[in-house]
Parts: C-alpha cells; sequence; structure tokens
C-alpha cells in the first residue's frame, strides 16, 4: 500500500522589533558643506560620516559672480555625489549661493545668470541621479532655504522648477520649503493629480519652533488667504498630508516656544501628519536634550522607550509583518501575508518584495510577490497573497530596493539578517 506523505507546518513566532532600521530612504541625517574651488579628498569626506545613518544633506555653495560655472566647478561636484553614494549613503542635495544668512547680498545681480548656474547644475543632476535622493531649494535664498531673495516670486519660481523637470526627467524627488511655494509652482483645480506625478516635496527648516513652524504657515484661513498665500497651521498641515503621500517631506527641529509645551504622543503625531522621512541629527540639540526626557506611554512595545529614540526609529516607514500564513497542498503552496507600516510616513521609492526558499537540500528559489511597497500608507496593513509550487523546506521574506538591490530590512525581531523566517514546512 502507498504511503500517504503528510505536511506539517512551524511557523515563525513574528515579534516586533524596536530597534533602530538601517533603511534607505529615511532617518537621521547629518549636513556636509562643501564650496566649489576648494579641494577636499575622498578620506576626510568618509571620516566625518555618521555610521548608522543611511542619509546625507549635501549644501554646496556656488559662485555667483561667473556667468557660468566652469567645467571643473561641474566634475569636482561629480566627484562629491560619487563619494557619499560609494559610501552608501542616499544624498540630500541642496546648491546655493550663501551659507551666511545674507542671500541678497550673495546671489546674482541678474535672474539670467542664475538660470544658466541652475541649467547647469540641473544637467548634472540628471545625470547622477542614481546617486540624488532628494534635492532642496531652487538655488536662492539665504542658505538656499528660500527666503531672503529677489528671485521667489511666482514666474521665477516656475521657470526654476520648469528646468529643474526638463533635465532631471522627473527621476528625482524636488522639495520647497513651504506649502505655499509647493502651490505657487501648481494650479489649484489640479493639484492632486500633479502631486501624484511631480515628485515634488517639503523641506521645513522650522519644525515645532512656533505655532506657524517659524513663518512655514500663516495666520489665515485658505478661504481668506486663497492658493498662493500661507494657511493656518491645521490647514496647511491637513494639506501637507495629503501632498506628502507622494514625495517626502523632512527637515530640522528647532527649539521655541512650542517645544517644552507637547508630550511625545503630540509630537508623534505631529510628526506622522507631516509624513515626515528625516530629520537633522545635529539640529536642535536643545530639543533632543528634552525629547530624552519624555517616555513613551502607550502599553504596547515602545512603552517607556525615551522620545528621542522613538521618532527616530518611526522617521520614515518601517514594516512589521504582524502575521504569515503557510498553507500547503499536494502540489501548492498558499502564503498569506499581513504587513503593517508603523512608520510616519511612506516608503518612496520601488522595492521588491520577495519570497525566498530553501529545500531541505540548500537548493534556493526566489519568488517576486505583487505589491507596490510605496502605496503602503503609515498606520495602516496590508494583506497580501501568493501561490506558489513548491514543498517541503523553509521560507523567508525580504525586499530590496529596486535601483540600487538595497536590502530594507522588516521591523521583527527575527529579521536581522535581511531576510525574515516566515517559517517551515516539513514532510512527515
Amino acid at each position: 500500500m502507498k504511503r500517504m506523505h503528510r505536511w506539517r507546518v512551524e511557523l515563525s513566532e513574528l515579534i516586533e522589533s524596536t530597534e533602530e532600521l538601517y533603511n534607505p530612504g529615511r532617518g537621521w541625517y547629518q549636513i556636509h558643506t562643501f564650496e566649489t574651488g576648494t579641494c577636499v579628498t575622498p578620506e576626510e569626506m568618509r571620516s566625518s560620516l555618521h555610521e548608522t545613518d543611511a542619509l546625507v544633506l549635501l549644501l554646496i555653495r556656488i559662485p555667483a559672480r561667473p556667468k557660468a560655472l566652469s567645467q571643473k566647478d561641474l566634475d569636482w561636484i561629480r566627484s562629491i555625489l560619487r563619494t557619499f553614494s560609494e559610501a552608501g549613503k542616499d544624498i540630500l542635495l541642496r546648491f546655493v549661493y550663501d551659507l551666511e544668512g545674507k542671500g541678497l547680498e550673495n546671489e546674482p545681480d541678474r535672474f539670467a545668470i542664475v538660470e544658466k548656474h541652475f541649467q547647469q547644475l540641473s544637467e548634472l543632476m540628471g545625470t547622477q541621479q542614481q546617486f540624488i535622493f532628494v534635492y532642496q531649494g531652487i538655488l536662492v535664498g539665504s542658505w538656499g532655504e528660500m527666503h531672503t531673495s529677489r528671485y521667489l516670486s511666482s514666474r521665477y519660481l516656475s521657470r526654476l522648477a520648469s528646468i529643474f523637470r526638463e533635465n532631471t526627467g522627473g527621476r528625482i524627488y524636488h522639495s520647497v520649503r513651504k506649502p505655499v511655494q509647493w502651490r505657487q509652482l501648481f494650479v489649484r483645480e489640479d493639484w492632486e493629480r500633479a502631486a501624484k506625478i511631480a515628485k515634488t516635496g517639503l523641506y521645513n527648516d522650522g519644525i515645532l519652533a512656533s505655532e506657524t513652524d517659524l513663518g512655514t504657515f500663516g495666520n489665515q484661513s485658505g478661504e481668506e488667504a486663497g492658493w498662493e498665500q500661507s494657511w493656518l497651521p491645521l490647514e496647511e498641515l491637513d494639506f501637507e498630508e495629503r501632498l506628502c503621500r507622494y514625495a517626502p517631506q523632512g527637515g530640522e527641529v528647532v527649539y521655541g516656544e512650542m517645544t517644552e509645551k507637547m508630550s511625545l504622543e503630540q509630537i508623534a503625531g505631529r510628526l506622522s501628519r507631516m509624513n515626515l522621512s528625516y530629520l537633522n541629527r545635529d539640529h536642535d540639540k536643545r530639543v533632543f536634550e528634552i525629547w530624552k526626557k519624555l517616555r513613551w506611554e502607550k502599553e504596547d512595545v515602545w512603552q517607556e522607550m525615551n522620545g528621542f529614540d522613538y521618532i527616530g526609529r518611526h522617521l520614515g516607514y518601517r514594516f512589521v509583518v504582524r502575521q504569515a500564513i503557510l498553507k500547503p497542498k499536494r502540489k501548492e503552496m498558499k502564503l498569506q501575508l499581513e504587513i503593517e507600516n508603523i512608520g510616519f510616513a511612506r516608503m518612496y521609492e520601488e522595492a521588491e518584495l520577495l519570497l525566498e526558499y530553501e529545500d531541505p537540500n540548500g537548493n534556493t528559489e526566489i519568488w517576486k510577490i505583487e505589491t507596490d511597497v510605496r502605496n503602503w500608507n503609515p498606520g495602516e496593513r496590508v494583506c497580501l497573497s501568493q501561490s506558489l509550487i513548491s514543498g517541503a523546506g523553509k521560507y523567508f521574506l525580504s525586499m530590496r530596493r529596486c535601483h540600487d538591490g538595497r536590502r530594507v530590512y522588516f521591523a521583527n525581531r527575527q529579521g536581522e539578517k535581511g531576510h525574515l523566517l516566515l517559517g517551515e514546512v516539513i514532510l512527515c
């Protein structure tokens, strides 16, 4: 009589991890400042990097007076980008005329020169797009922060943004300093469609410093102010929450009147509404010392964690596998997954979700699970299922960013090596 085989499934216990994850396109960053014409070796650049940061912000000052940038300057900028990319860092990039808070004094006297410089820089970025995650600003203003400049009217902003899009082909995210500046670039009637395709987000260098984030928001309702004026904080936050589903937001927190008024839960709620992906780890340290004294009070795995670590570990996306079920049949295996994004924001770059199978002899196969991780909203769970032809062995889940193959780690204790053991099927 022929023996009938039976399957036994041993599922992993999926335990949420509270550890920091070195995942691309999110987290803390530090600023690295350069000026064209200076000599900095790659070794000097690498020595200043923070090991656990996946991001850097490169602040590169260019000369305002020549009518065009020299080829030597452009080649030097390329070498800077390449060095940081080879060090495994995603680049936030900002070109500036000013590093002293004197935007009007340090920018060119004629817009035609700004236009020519930005044309050259945008062409360069178009050829280096694999290295750049977000380009911040539009070149002008004090510290490149889009204030204190004669070139911030809708006409100038639209022209410079058009140059950027033409030369980068929509392959690099762009961010502007305020929601109102975003609105100046896009018409009201079609703004949500534009948000989905324009890849233009925000950077806020005044987070939680005041009720208006140091003038990021206004003091009139949207109805009173209109499309091209700043709105009340709560209205602007509603706008940001919708806009930044499609493009990232990051920046700096600043010590101010709001710093000591908010609980950790209130701060986290605010940053979540902003869809915040990244923060400067050096600014403002006075704020961070206060955050370190706060504690997460909810009864979950994060209870009693200090505010600085809690916020840092929720910047951007954070994927937790909540449930995995393996259902073997004669020649088919059915996988059911439930994954939650507990971060403040989405993952904005394309990534592949992979199921890795290892049979009892050590042979492996990999299947791609069809899903678009860019649509995994913060605070929501996604349910997925996959049918595959296989049998006894171990099943792992992994993720990698498409354009460079970088691992994306799950926030589960078993997932530290880049692939998460879901379970094992044993033939009895």
